[in-house]
């Protein structure tokens, strides 16, 4: 990877991740409003329930236009010019929006009998608030489609700024619906907020997509290249993620036959799990992809060399972050939801779950990492096989461990998808593409996780004296407890791969010296 390629891409990833950061700051305060207001209880437990049901009936439909429409229009563009590229997407967001609609007033009407079988263990009123919820819900299913749409062409054309701010915004609507209008109209208040913030996602990249010379244009041609590539492509993507949907709904189906807070317990641990991948992982590979795509049809030498590096750099980066959230799980749920409804009987059930699901953390996304890598080569069959093998493994463990460890069994479950996905596409890839060959992988990962046991070593030892100067239970303290084994864990970190002289360390501080030698360039 050239340096100029590398500032370019650590520029970008820097500003998909502090988006990112912004947008999980409030998702958090969005996740503990929601705690302290309602607990874990049966109304979380029918709200979490319904917000997965237009998810599933949509088959990923959103997510797979994303990731297809990025070199479906990136080759439109190079070959045909911007115009037919545009027009393109207008068909596309036309057709898309439409399956949508129909989608979205299907799941209306059969409300009641799609919440019967998907959660067989609601009863009484949980069962009557799950179908009122999810009829509320539904109109996500027509924005979050034509969202993803505009966010693939921006992504396409190198604007990643207001992208990245989407989650910012949505957060903000979701969090006035909890705190004003909560406390009166209770959780349906809530499920309208979270409506009215999928279509604040849309609105806020219209004028983006405006200024970068699109018009939209309300025409529906099914014969129209750009809509017939996307379709062939999105397919097997679709069924690849109909298959996780699946898998999911699995796992909240058992979950709703186990005691009141489950489903809860579970949401509020993905949610923590999902701070470091959101953050780090997705603004890495939300900005690796496009840039992919493009060096798959130019130069698979430099496409190869890319993706080499950047599954080294993203264990690197989470590798220790997955070690600190199963030490120190019961500090971080205590301060993150313990307060108002919220108990500390919910904080032990949530952190149970925590410890497990945090395993999984690097392998996420570098799972979704080596998908990219098979989207770049236009190969999209490969990741729904391995998908589907994984949603298999983790419903079949999920089934092995519910009787025994009730939620922990499902979280185990879902820790375990990722890791499988993750080595069964690495052996995919290589046969397929040439995966990491010629570079010394298994050194780095040793490398990185040696400093990682390290690093555990050093906050196990600390924590606890920690824990007793800042005892008691203010949010002050608690988060000094935290910032210091923190600070503790990161800085044992660095220094062990620096006497490991790990290669990713170097690779990073290279990159920030060359960014930061463009600056006093420019300066």
């Amino acid at each position: 990877m050239s340096q100029r390629a590398t500032a370019s891409i650590a520029k970008f990833a820097g500003v998909v991740a502090m988006g990112a950061v912004l947008s999980k700051i409030l998702g958090f305060l969005r996740e503990t409003t929601l705690a302290s207001q309602f607990g874990a209880t049966f109304a979380t437990d029918a709200y979490f329930m319904a917000m997965v049901i237009p998810t599933l009936l949509l088959m990923g439909v959103g997510p797979a236009v994303t990731t297809t429409l990025i070199p479906v229009f990136t080759d439109i563009d190079r070959r045909r010019g911007r115009s037919a590229a545009f027009s393109s997407v207008s068909v596309i967001i036309n057709a898309t929006a439409l399956i949508a609609a129909g989608v979205m007033v299907a799941g209306m009407l059969l409300a009641r009998p799609i919440v019967r079988v998907v959660a067989p263990g609601f009863s009484g009123e949980t069962y009557s608030l799950t179908v009122k919820l999810t009829v509320i819900l539904f109109p996500i299913a027509v924005f979050s489609v034509i969202t993803h749409s505009v966010t693939g062409v921006l992504h396409a054309l190198g604007l990643f700024t207001v992208p990245a701010l989407t989650g910012i915004v949505q957060n903000v609507v979701i969090i006035t619906s909890i705190l004003v209008f909560g406390p009166k109209y209770g959780i349906t208040a809530v499920a309208v907020g979270t409506s009215l913030g999928s279509l604040s996602t849309l609105l806020i990249q219209l004028p983006v997509l405006y200024g970068a010379g699109y018009r939209h244009r309300f025409v529906l041609d099914w014969r129209d290249r750009g809509l017939r590539q996307v379709g062939k492509l999105m397919g097997p993507i679709v069924a690849g993620t109909a298959a996780s949907q699946a898998g999911t709904l699995v796992i909240r189906t058992l979950a709703s036959r186990l005691p009141e807070g489950s489903i809860t317990y579970l949401n509020y641990s993905q949610r923590l799990v999902g701070l470091p991948t959101g953050v780090f992982g997705t603004a890495l590979v939300t900005v690796l992809y496009p840039t992919m795509a493009r060096l798959f049809a130019e130069d698979r030498s430099r496409f190869m060399q890319t993706f080499r590096r950047s599954v080294g750099v993203i264990f690197f980066t989470l590798a220790p972050m997955a070690a600190g959230l199963m030490i120190l799980a019961s500090p971080v749920v205590r301060l993150a939801f313990e307060r108002g409804a919220f108990t500390s009987a919910a904080t032990v059930a949530t952190a149970a779950s925590l410890t497990c699901l945090s395993v999984a953390i690097p392998f996420t996304t570098l799972t979704d990492l080596t998908n990219k890598a098979f989207y770049s080569a236009h190969n999209t069959m490969t990741p729904v096989a391995i998908n589907m093998s994984g949603v298999a493994a983790n419903v079949v463990v999920s089934l092995l461990l519910v009787g025994r460890l009730g939620h922990v069994g499902l979280a185990i479950g879902s820790a375990f998808q990722p890791i499988f996905t993750f080595f069964l596409g690495q052996r995919l890839l290589r046969r397929k593409v040439g995966g990491v060959n010629g570079y010394r992988l298994p050194v780095s990962v040793a490398k990185t996780l040696a400093a990682a046991l390290i690093m555990s070593a050093a906050v196990v030892a600390v924590d606890p004296h920690l824990a007793r100067v800042f005892s008691g239970s203010g949010v002050v303290r608690q988060a000094l407890r935290l910032a210091g084994s923190v600070a503790t864990g990161g800085l044992a970190y660095v220094a062990a791969a620096a006497l490991l002289r790990s290669g990713e360390l170097s690779f990073a501080v290279d990159t920030v010296r060359e960014r930061a030698a463009r600056v006093r360039r420019r300066g």
